[in-house]
């Protein structure tokens, strides 16, 4: 994989973009790299994402991936939290259905519960498409039911994490296949 992209001086954050990086590299890239060996904070989140990401495996057995973004992913010595959006296959995120684990994974996504739990997580969860035949989208009726709302989700979140704090400026984030 790629590394860690450059850092904007404007923004602090990557160039706009989503860039891809593995799991593996993340803690080396952005927990023990040289420039953040002195943050009181990026240890405990690199924490916090790893228990988090483990939960929600728990209720739907994989993610396909995440992004991230925010101040963790920044030059930012002490950042205050992890910006994720777990990307999940879409027959996995349809086969949950018991109540208690919709409240749970509800939980996940809500940031006040994972401050509650020790956790500076400010989570989403999303479905990936059930379309794989982007070949034929084009086609009348070749896209799953379902598949619109899906893609325009994932076009709006795209977006929120290309935004950025100062105005008129955007920022690149992660992408992790898992």
């Amino acid at each position: 994989m790629p590394p860690l992209p450059p850092f904007a001086p404007e923004t602090q954050c990557p160039l706009p973009g989503r860039y891809p990086m593995a799991w593996d590299e993340l803690e080396s890239s952005l927990v023990q790299a040289a420039a953040f060996r002195e943050s009181s904070t990026r240890t405990g989140l690199w924490a916090e994402l790893v228990q988090h990401k483990a939960l929600v495996e728990c209720k739907f057995g994989s993610v396909s991936r995440i992004w991230l973004a925010g101040s963790f992913v920044s030059s930012k010595l002490d950042p205050s939290d992890v910006d994720v959006t777990y990307l999940v296959d879409a027959r996995v995120h349809g086969s949950v259905t018991e109540q208690d684990d919709i409240a749970d994974l509800a939980n996940l996504s809500d940031r006040d519960w994972c401050v509650k739990h020790g956790m500076r997580i400010d989570a989403y969860i999303l479905s990936l498409s059930a379309t794989t035949d982007f070949d034929s989208l084009g086609v009348t009726g070749a896209m799953a039911p379902g598949d619109a709302e899906v893609f325009q989700e994932l076009g709006l979140y795209d977006e929120i994490w290309q935004r950025c704090r100062v105005k008129g400026q955007r920022r690149g984030y992660l992408e992790v296949w898992l």
